[in-house]
């Protein structure tokens, strides 16, 4: 299929998707841009990115990978992705989080050294009950948690469109140094592509919750890992299953 015919299947689809559900074509992209919905859409894309870098991250030899779409269900934990081990059929459930808006700190009274946070709660959260289990994960909802640090760098609050980078110059030259790069669109690719990982029962709290925004380190956290130890961490989680 040559390029012109890729774009014109592409901008039929979207045609007919607008048709569908009574969307005006010509506010498309102001609706897709707005401040309540873009979060959702960078989400569920967080889930199908996540899936293409397990499939690339694990041997297809040993490693199945699936996105799923699943209806929610109230009261039982929204599977993002499968990953099956072939050599004995034993299934693992992954999901994955973006970091927290603009998250990103070289240092606080609690944490010395450069960190952010991972957004780790449920979507329907209830402030008046945030020191209970209520919108939170607990051990056993999944097996393994991922994400990249792409979202921690960027501004939040902000109403200017695109991805504004957080507005701290010793912070953005400090990311900088630590990827070895010098332009703010190498800083983003570089960021999107760090992914760290983490077993909930590592990071999990005395009563089995999952922290609503646990801490990551940039360099030598004991929690999380990068993706050159992810093969050996679920094989290690499957001999445990």
């Amino acid at each position: 299929m040559s390029d012109h015919q890729e774009a014109l299947r592409v901008y039929q689809s979207i045609q007919e998707y607008c048709e569908t559900y009574n969307i005006p074509e010509e506010n498309l992209l102001d609706i897709l841009e707005d401040q309540k919905v873009l979060p959702m859409i960078r989400g569920k894309a967080t889930e199908y990115i996540g899936a293409a870098v397990l499939r690339q991250a694990l041997d297809p030899r040993d490693w199945s990978v699936d996105k799923l779409n699943l209806n929610a269900q109230p009261g039982k934990y929204d599977e993002d992705i499968s990953i099956t081990y072939r050599r004995t059929g034993k299934r693992l459930k992954a999901e994955m989080k973006n970091a927290v808006r603009g998250g990103f700190k070289m240092h606080t009274k609690i944490n010395p050294s450069p960190h952010f946070k991972v957004k780790c709660h449920k979507s329907r959260s209830n402030m008046k009950k945030i020191a209970t289990t209520n919108d939170r994960y607990l051990v056993g909802d999944f097996d393994v948690l991922l994400c990249n640090v792409s979202n921690a760098i960027f501004r939040g609050k902000s109403l200017d469109r695109g991805l504004p980078l957080i507005e701290n110059d010793k912070s953005i030259d400090w990311l900088k140094s630590y990827y070895g790069v010098k332009t703010d669109d190498e800083l983003r690719r570089n960021t999107y592509d760090d992914w760290r990982v983490c077993l909930p029962v590592v990071i999990a709290e005395e009563n089995g919750a999952i922290p609503r925004a646990p801490t990551v380190f940039m360099s030598g956290d004991s929690n999380w890992f990068c993706l050159d130890r992810l093969a050996s961490s679920l094989r290690t989680l499957i001999n445990g299953k």
